[in-house]
């Protein structure tokens, strides 16, 4: 029988076996202990595999715990948005932290993320419990690359079903209504949310310069992001969501006469400040303009957000086709814009539009050279 070449077995005094090998200078013993011998060898023959083929992973780097990587990994995340990374810190401080923080990333079992996921879902929406379960998966993937483990155990694990909400879409009449409840300087917001398609952040952090009055243009470059009540300028949410997008003349005619009084702003300040001239906050502005103004219109419930919504479902009501959709939301795939507001509006709403004929649909050319590429604009026939 010949010699073994790599690595060496002894037997135990229990009768046990035990297994160790030599890797870069240094030993390295089984985690376990063998029945037989052949079954220590075997193991032996795997581990040099592992290192012949490039697949084999230190495993003492395991050992750290998952609280110590996760420190880590936030350190080298540098290319998350500062939103992005202050969500999932604080998720992984408030939901995966109590439970897998004193482990070891080589201990952490499929099981262990399973029961993770399950007493999660008895206490938060589907939507959360996915959105905390892709920033854990996120985590332990980068552990897997920078082979601390050999394989995540996010793996086999099923999400609770997704409910997707009932979606509220405004009629022309709701629009005017939340309109009038606003103060005079922030009432062009809910028309370039509502019909322009803007998140909240892109509102917020949009420049006078990125208006055009003139070609009727609003463009999409750069976003207002708040992390513990500070905001600065940040990129937008996503290549596709830097965007050129046509307005109607009657958005276009309401900023004109916003910025005229604001006494024609320069290029680089904000379209819409706070009452100190700064930029707006989010908490700040949702209690003390938003939360009244959707009780005097008496739309409680309604989100900053639902304007999105509706610019989204008024288009698809309308007929857009599935790019231009895709295009004024800023979404990287129309896939993914109708995943998220649906295949069409309530048949009640989508009834009333047609009744009432109180929406039109307009193509407005982008550029004189793209006449084919073109954006579509939702335009109340008589707007506020």
């Amino acid at each position: 029988m010949s010699k073994r070449t790599f690595g060496s077995t002894r037997k135990l005094p229990s009768g046990q076996w035990q297994a160790s090998y030599w890797y870069e200078g240094r030993r390295f013993v089984g985690p376990d202990t063998f029945r037989t011998k052949a079954d220590a060898g075997a193991w032996l023959s795997s581990i040099e595999s592992g290192i012949r083929s490039g697949s084999w992973i230190d495993p003492r780097g395991g050992e750290i715990s998952f609280a110590e990587w996760c420190e880590w990994y936030f350190e080298g995340a540098t290319h998350k948005r500062a939103t992005t990374m202050a969500r999932d810190r604080n998720v992984t401080r408030v939901h995966l932290l109590p439970t897998l923080g004193y482990r070891a990333l080589i201990d952490i079992t499929p099981v262990d993320i399973r029961r993770l996921v399950a007493k999660m879902t008895e206490k938060l929406a589907p939507t959360t419990v996915r959105t905390n379960y892709g920033v854990l998966r996120t985590i332990l993937a980068a552990a897997v690359e920078a082979d601390l483990i050999v394989r995540s155990p996010c793996r086999g694990i099923r999400m609770p079903p997704h409910q997707r909400r009932d979606v509220r879409f405004l009629s022309p009449h709701e629009f005017e209504r939340l309109a009038d409840a606003m103060p005079l300087e922030y009432r062009p917001m809910i028309y370039v949310a509502g019909v322009l398609g803007l998140r909240w952040s892109e509102v917020a952090g949009l420049r006078a310069g990125r208006v055009d009055l003139a070609e009727r243009r609003l463009a999409v470059f750069e976003t207002l992001a708040e992390v513990e009540g500070r905001v600065s300028f940040a990129d937008v949410k996503s290549p596709a969501s830097r965007r050129v997008i046509s307005m109607p003349g009657f958005i276009t005619s309401m900023l004109a006469k916003h910025l005229l009084r604001r006494g024609r702003p320069g290029p680089d300040e904000l379209v819409f400040v706070g009452p100190d001239g700064g930029p707006l906050h989010a908490g700040n502005f949702r209690n003390r303009v938003w939360h009244p103004a959707v009780v005097e219109a008496d739309l409680k419930g309604l989100t900053f957000h639902g304007l999105r919504h509706s610019a989204a479902g008024l288009l698809i009501a309308l007929g857009a086709p599935d790019h231009v959709l895709q295009e004024r939301m800023g979404h990287s795939s129309s896939r993914v814009t109708r995943d998220i507001y649906g295949t069409r509006t309530p048949d009640r709403r989508r009834r009333r539009h047609e009744r009432n004929r109180q929406i039109v649909l307009r193509s407005i050319a982008h550029g004189s050279r793209t006449k084919q590429k073109r954006r579509y604009c939702l335009i109340p026939v008589h707007p506020h």
